[in-house]
């Protein structure tokens, strides 16, 4: 019935995927990241950035215990939407056409789940150099794949692992109920 609702437009946004969305925006557009990491300062790559911090928190929300099953892929899923409503919206803002949109949100969505999948997978490896150097790969293919100079990409991996880490250290419970916030020490320093 939720699903009917909101095709029909009669559905809110889960407020929880909203706070979430809001806080990887806010992750993503660290000024450093642009100025001091050669992160391309572009629609793509700004995007590329919050796809990059919605990803972690994916999969933060991946790992919450599994007796709250129904829940995490419901969230999952509604942070998706929020995302792309917001893609949408951010896309029409800048000129693009109804007719121009399905090349360019469908394109947006799949390069979106792959990366979540591929930061997931680096994520995942046995060892914090082996995280560092899998990371570090993933972020050069996909945050500077369209720049010369990625010598940004390790220092923001690191950021991002850090990112990452402190998900991990916030309990189920704040993580269903979006009780979180990056410090703002995160990273620094690396």
């Amino acid at each position: 019935m939720k699903a009917l609702l909101k095709k029909l437009g009669f559905s809110r946004p889960d407020p929880i995927a909203v706070a979430w969305y809001a806080t990887a925006v806010k992750a993503a557009r660290q000024v450093e990241y642009f100025t001091d990491l050669g992160v391309p300062d572009t629609v793509d790559g700004r995007f590329d950035m919050i796809s990059l911090t919605a990803a972690l928190i994916n999969r933060r929300i991946g790992l919450v215990d599994s007796q709250h099953a129904a829940r995490i892929q419901e969230l999952a899923q509604e942070l998706f939407d929020v995302m792309f409503a917001d893609m949408d919206i951010n896309l029409r803002e800048l000129g693009v056409s109804d007719e121009g949109m399905k090349h360019r949100i469908k394109p947006m969505a799949s390069a979106h789940l792959g990366r979540v999948k591929a930061y997931t997978d680096a994520l995942s490896a046995a060892s914090a150099e082996a995280r560092l150097v899998e990371f570090t790969d993933v972020v050069k293919r996909n945050i500077y794949r369209a720049v010369e100079d990625d010598s940004g990409a390790q220092t923001l991996a690191a950021r991002m692992i850090a990112l990452s880490e402190e998900l991990d250290r916030a309990s189920d419970d704040d993580i269903l109920n979006a009780r979180f916030a990056f410090s703002t020490q995160a990273g620094e320093g690396q």
